[in-house]
């Protein structure tokens, strides 16, 4: 199983720079949660603290692509670095702006600021494996691996802003998310080697990367997709509030995880899919009906084996989406592309996460898993509906490829 892995890893340079990517991304698991436990540190609402949170995170959704538009059209090393720049003028603004208790007015428009400049690592780090693995196998496995690493990111990230804020500094946890970003940028930045080409303003000609046939759709699913994870850490939180087993929340939370993690590394060892729109729909299917679980689950007993379920469906779903997208978007505009997948699932989870709370508050958080549930449907509702768009898609795509290998392009 680990053979696969062990030799994407062996490409030149590989290392390296997947490491920069995981080190600058792990702050996207920690900085929401750092801002919650800083406010309500200093006796400040949920309500407040979730405000402030949602605002970065969609402000992140919404400048990402921008910021990534850039970087296809200019390159990594150029952009990367006056991005992070601005993030850490914001940041550090915004942790000093709560530390002191300044006015909503303030702090939100810094957090909008830092969210709108947050460099997505993932994006980055993806379009260095479809440079250093054109054409190739490979590229599943190199996408089944980050999509492993995402989800280290959020078994580890949220804990360690826990631990940073609660028992080192209120402050620690967005201070550390500041020097985590610099360092994988620092780190990534001179790797020019890997880096792929910037195509410039001429290549730019045309739609943009979320109108490229069949991306509408999948964009659509993603939003979907990161519904079911808003919701469900929301509502299983207050499950396991109601079931008197608070203790087993991190542990319920983890069982998701781990799913996804192990459905992971075996997805990446398996062969590559021909149509990789497909499998994401199949995939879809297994994690709709898998989900319906979540409401029908009596206790935090019963609701440990349907998170292991559900969770095995995660990785196959996030890793076939980001192949996908690599085979319908030009390379032109490649991080752009898969940054719009990473801005779907933050919209998705901004909705699902307050509404979830509020049926939890009139309802109970029983009913609230139907919200999971149903954002489940809809995402494989969505991929069905545009299954022949994004096929067409597909098959166009690797039409381009083989006439490019034929040397008839």
């Amino acid at each position: 199983m680990f053979a696969p892995y062990r030799d994407v890893l062996r490409t030149p340079g590989a290392p390296s720079f997947t490491g920069a990517g995981f080190v600058g991304r792990l702050p996207i698991s920690m900085i929401s949660l750092g801002i919650v436990l800083l406010e309500t540190s200093k006796g400040v609402s949920y309500g407040v603290a979730g405000t402030i949170a949602a605002s970065f995170a969609v402000a992140a959704a919404i400048g990402g692509p921008v910021v990534s538009g850039f970087i296809d059209r200019h390159g990594q090393h150029r952009i990367l670095p006056f991005a992070v720049a601005a993030y850490t003028v914001f940041m550090v603004a915004l942790l000093v702006s709560l530390d002191m208790g300044s006015s909503l007015w303030l702090v939100i428009p810094l957090a909008v600021g830092a969210g709108m400049m947050m460099p997505n690592f993932g994006s980055l780090v993806r379009a260095r494996w479809a440079y250093v693995l054109p054409g190739s196998d490979g590229i599943h496995v190199a996408y089944a691996w980050e999509s492993i690493l995402d989800e280290v990111v959020f078994v580890i990230g949220p804990p360690l802003a826990t631990v940073l804020a609660l028992q080192v500094h209120p402050t620690a946890a967005l201070i550390v998310c500041v020097l985590l970003v610099l360092v994988g940028t620092t780190w990534l930045v001179p790797q020019r080697r890997t880096e792929p080409a910037p195509h410039g303003k001429s290549k730019r000609v045309g739609r943009p990367a979320i109108l490229q046939p069949g991306m509408p759709l999948v964009f659509v699913a993603f939003v979907f997709i990161g519904g079911i994870f808003g919701s469900f850490e929301v509502v299983t939180v207050a499950f396991a509030q109601e079931q008197n087993a608070t203790s087993a929340t991190g542990v319920l939370l983890a069982i998701y995880a781990f799913g996804s993690l192990l459905a992971g590394f075996a997805y990446g060892a398996m062969r590559s899919p021909e149509f990789h729109g497909r499998r994401m729909t199949l995939m879809l299917s297994v994690m709709a009906v898998v989900t319906l679980g979540f409401p029908l689950a009596p206790n935090v007993t019963v609701l440990a084996p349907v998170a292991l379920l559900a969770g095995l469906s995660v990785s196959p779903v996030l890793i076939s989406g980001t192949a996908l997208v690599e085979r319908i978007v030009p390379n032109a505009q490649l991080t752009e592309g898969i940054t719009w997948t990473s801005t779907g699932m933050a919209l998705g989870l901004a909705i699902a996460a307050p509404v979830s709370g509020v049926i939890i508050d009139s309802r109970g958080a029983h009913v609230a898993y139907l919200v999971t549930a149903g954002c489940a449907l809809a995402a494989c509702a969505a991929s069905w509906a545009g299954s022949r768009e994004v096929h067409r898609a597909e098959v166009r795509a690797l039409e381009i490829i083989a006439a490019k290998a034929a040397g008839t392009v």
